[in-house]
């Protein structure tokens, strides 16, 4: 099971982003190999659709679950489609203290939109 969670910088202890598809890296948790990489998120600039290309990025490599702080209706359009689960964190976290809180089954699954959706 891979896990991506939105974050401000590109490892495991920094503070989790407020945004999913602008926010400015996913950290990237395998549960098999009990491992933490992380990415450059490459679709924060783009002009329009950058949830449905976050999106795409994180199916390609596989991704099973995503820690988000909110979700727009795009955005979780297509992670159901890659049938990518999402789950709501609190702010002002660490990327580990999010990823505790998944495991200790205390985030809500997010089965509806949180957000318009911005620029």
């Amino acid at each position: 099971m891979k896990i991506a969670i939105s974050s401000l910088e590109n490892n495991e202890n920094s503070k989790v982003s407020d945004r999913f598809a602008r926010t400015e890296y996913f950290v990237i948790y395998d549960h098999e190999a009990l491992s933490f990489t992380s990415i450059e998120n490459t679709a924060k600039s783009a002009g329009s659709g950058a949830g449905g290309k976050a999106v795409k990025i994180l199916g390609d490599l596989g991704i099973d679950i995503v820690l988000v702080p909110e979700l727009g209706p795009k955005a979780l359009e297509a992670l159901e489609a890659f049938e990518i689960k999402s789950y709501q964190y609190p702010r002002e976290k660490t990327v580990r203290e999010v990823l505790y809180l998944y495991f200790e089954k205390k985030l809500p699954e997010l089965l509806i939109s949180t957000s318009k959706g911005r620029h």
